[in-house]
């Protein structure tokens, strides 16, 4: 899979089904899949993302949002990644019309990249779309490197004060409330590569291999902590899976500004189906 326009194809659309619950073929000691049936079900088939588009993260490669997003998309694609489509580093640098295509199609959203999600899309257009049909949004962004930083600054020049707190956090969830997004999950401040990536794992690891709502997906990376992973009722890490790089070495009071980053805003209870 290279960069670009990606489209993981059908290979893995002939095991899947229209249900709530989704087989999948894990480990025997991974817990099984059963999606509450209180929640609102987002068709997996649905999901469009747009990472990193201008590739500009540095430092280790398995922590880029680039090679931690193949990884899941592979990882998944027999099971609930095969149709989804959108944008993977560089290749190709989405235009504006192709961001709002991207949203407006969608039943759920990734982004996952540097800097702060609306400094890649308009507001002005943001604000004038129609998302209903976007019913759950993951927001990875505000890592920064030397070359968002630049884009950032140039970009930032010819716009006012106003203007560019509508790209904080809880001004962009706002936004995407209004245009008619049911569940925002999105960090609230500055980030590490590592962090995010440790984010993606366990997130995409809760909501598709364990069928959990996104409330309680972003209660587990919340329950995050040092040593005592294992010991969360929340049993659905299988930290087998983890690289050791993605576990950060902290005291207790050092992994506050991790695990309590990302915020949910709106509906706890819609769950990948």
């Amino acid at each position: 899979m290279e960069g670009g326009h990606v489209g993981l194809g059908g290979l893995g659309s002939q095991l899947r089904d229209t249900g709530p619950q989704r087989p999948l073929s894990v480990a025997q000691d991974t817990p099984p899949r059963l999606i509450p049936p209180d929640c609102i079900i987002v068709d997996a088939d649905k999901f469009k993302f747009v990472v990193d588009p201008y590739e500009e993260a540095q430092g280790t490669e398995m922590l880029t949002p680039v090679f931690v997003t193949r990884e899941i998309l592979e990882r998944f694609r027999d099971t609930f990644t095969a149709l989804w489509v959108g944008h993977l580093g560089n290749k190709h640098l989405p235009s504006q019309a192709e961001w709002e295509q991207l949203l407006g199609s969608c039943g759920g959203f990734f982004f996952y990249g540097m800097e702060s999600f609306l400094s890649h899309i308009l507001v002005e257009s943001l604000a004038a779309m129609n998302l209903q049909e976007c019913q759950m949004m993951v927001l990875l962004d505000l890592t920064r490197s030397y070359k968002s930083m630049r884009r950032q600054a140039e970009r930032s020049e010819n716009k006012s004060v106003a203007q560019l707190c509508l790209e904080d956090p809880i001004e962009t969830a706002v936004l995407l409330s209004l245009a008619g997004v049911r569940s925002i999950l999105a960090n609230q401040w500055p980030t590490l590569l590592r962090d995010n990536a440790l984010r993606a794992s366990v997130l995409w690891e809760n909501l598709l291999a364990l069928g959990k709502p996104i409330g309680r997906a972003a209660r587990v990376l919340q329950k995050m902590g040092a040593g005592d992973v294992s010991s969360h009722d929340e049993s659905a890490w299988t930290s087998r899976d983890k690289p050791p790089y993605l576990w950060p070495q902290l005291g207790d009071s050092a992994w506050l500004p991790v695990t309590l980053n990302s915020v949910l805003y709106g509906l706890p209870h819609l769950a990948v189906g």
